[in-house]
């Protein structure tokens, strides 16, 4: 591995922000760490997932920039779940602190 000069890691490392500038949408994963259920869907036309220990919860974030400490969700995806087919999209009208508290709560990030 080359050692870079410190113009090369400046360089980089404005390439490399300029870039989370454009694009900065993130999936994380979650593992579920108790049976519980997440409320998904709109008010109108909420779905309860039952979830059980073991199965994962995957949720695409956006952030509105670089520094943002608290993203949007876009979607949300189950998978290990009989019930539910892995590559459904789900999206909740929970607001974002909300849906990181529960996720903070109920499981652990992957």
């Amino acid at each position: 591995m080359q050692k870079l000069s410190f113009k090369e890691y400046l360089e980089s490392k404005q390439q490399l922000l300029k870039t989370l500038g454009e694009c900065p949408i993130q999936s994380l994963s979650y593992s579920v760490l108790k049976y519980c259920r997440l409320i998904v869907g709109e008010k109108d036309d909420k779905i309860a997932v039952l979830l059980k220990p073991g199965q994962t919860i995957i949720v695409e974030w956006q952030y509105k920039n670089v520094e943002d400490v608290e993203p949007k969700p876009l979607s949300i995806r189950f998978e290990d779940s009989k019930e539910i087919d892995p590559e459904e999209d789900f999206q909740t009208y929970w607001k974002p602190k909300k849906l990181i508290k529960w996720l903070a709560k109920n499981s652990s990030e992957v």
